[in-house]
């Protein structure tokens, strides 16, 4: 009886301190947990540790240059990483939350959390920066922006230029001149550039750069951009009576010329009536109001005109675009 009695009471205590045991662990484990994540959610206790970007939301971006970048980046071990940032291969900042402007263009942002020991990792974004409302820009016409060496070239379509100070192409500051209240630049291409394309720079007064597309600058002839609207040869006279076909040009539909862009150039290609007293020629809307002075053919018998966004508004509200005057024929009518 003493013997069962002393077993029974040996298992109890084993049991008691089995518990005893179970209750200081789990103790011990709450204990260090709060010490954990109370506070700092990312703390963690060794220098050693590797490295982590714990950001889950991390994109790609589009912003313009006025609108700030930003962001911030949430790392471990939290008390040994250090974060840089670095755009195109360049350090812009250094810490974890950035909040600043970034140059206009398609960027490459690298984000590199590096601890003491020495030990990185990184995420890769891609930023898009385009141009503000206001900002300076260059007309696209290829015609326009293909230049010999050390030749002018006159580009429009442009905007905001008055704010220019200093243009580069090439990496070469450049002689230039702003016409028509800011909306056309005319510029000299370097003398010494070899046959390629350059990017074209405008800078302003504080020293901020616009991107202004790139220029061919070449030796090589310009290719011809024009497209033909009409072919034929169309005798013009408004000696004729009303109702005559003969009294105008007018083969061209409403729908060509709202096609056409300020900037572009129209050519009308014409041959002389030998026998007509006299040849003269205007361009004129449908209505017959003057788009040209009179042109005499003394300096050819191509007619160039081009488009101002005053000509192509006339146009739009008086049903297109005619040819007249006297003793010649339209040949051909392009645009570029």
């Amino acid at each position: 009886m003493n013997k069962t009695m002393k077993q029974y009471k040996g298992k109890v205590l084993k049991a008691m301190m089995m518990l005893l045991a179970v209750g200081f662990a789990l103790a011990g484990t709450s204990t260090l947990s709060s010490c954990s994540s109370d506070d700092e959610p990312y703390f963690t206790v060794s220098e050693d540790d590797n490295p982590r970007i714990l950001n889950t939301d991390l994109a790609d971006s589009k912003i313009d240059r006025k609108t700030n970048y930003k962001l911030e980046i949430k790392v471990t071990p939290v008390h040994y990483t250090n974060v840089t940032w670095l755009l195109d291969g360049t350090q812009i900042y250094e810490g974890t939350t950035i909040d600043q402007t970034l140059p206009i263009g398609n960027h490459e942002l690298k984000i590199v959390a590096t601890t003491t020991k020495g030990k990185s990792t990184s995420r890769t974004l891609n930023v898009t920066v385009t141009p503000a409302a206001d900002d300076p820009a260059l007309g696209t016409n290829a015609v326009e922006l293909w230049v010999a060496p050390g030749a002018e070239t006159t580009i429009h379509n442009c905007k905001n230029l008055g704010t220019v100070t200093k243009v580069m192409v090439g990496g070469k500051e450049v002689a230039f001149e702003i016409l028509e209240e800011g909306t056309a630049m005319k510029l000299t291409a370097p003398a010494d550039l070899e046959n390629g394309d350059y990017d074209i720079m405008l800078v302003d007064g504080d020293g901020v750069e616009f991107p202004g597309g790139t220029i061919k600058v070449t030796s090589e002839p310009k290719p011809s951009m024009e497209n033909t609207l009409w072919e034929g040869h169309h005798y013009v006279s408004w000696d004729l009576g009303d109702g005559d076909p003969n009294k105008s040009f007018n083969l061209i539909t409403k729908d060509q010329v709202a096609k056409w862009k300020e900037g572009q150039t129209l050519r009308v290609y014409c041959s002389m009536k030998d026998d007509d007293t006299y040849h003269q020629i205007k361009l004129a809307t449908t209505w017959w109001t003057d788009l040209t002075s009179p042109y005499e053919f003394g300096e050819g018998n191509v007619v160039k005109f081009e488009l101002t966004q005053d000509a192509l508004d006339k146009m739009a509200a008086e049903d297109g675009f005619i040819c007249v005057g006297h003793g010649y024929y339209v040949d051909k009518v392009t645009i570029e």
